[in-house]
C-alpha cells in the first residue's frame, strides 16, 4: 500500500509527522513510499501517524 506521512498540524504548516520504517531505521519520505500492509503500518494508519492518498482523476475522466 502507498502511505504517506500525515500532516503535523496547524502549530506547523506544510511539515509532516516524522515515521520511521521499521525495516529501514529511516524515516518516510514526504512524498511517500510503498510498505507492505503489515500490523506495523496498519497501526500507524489508524493511529493517523500515515495516510492512504486518494487516487487523483483527471478532469476528462470525471466528465466521463
Amino acid at each position: 500500500m502507498f502511505v504517506l506521512p500525515a500532516p503535523a498540524g496547524a502549530g506547523l504548516p506544510g511539515s509532516v509527522l516524522r515515521v520511521l520504517d521499521p525495516d529501514t531505521g529511516l524515516p518516510l519520505p514526504d512524498t511517500g513510499a510503498e510498505v507492505p500492509a503489515t500490523p506495523y503500518w496498519l497501526r500507524r494508519l489508524a493511529d493517523g501517524d500515515v495516510i492512504v492518498p486518494l487516487p487523483v482523476r483527471s478532469r476528462k475522466a470525471a466528465q466521463e
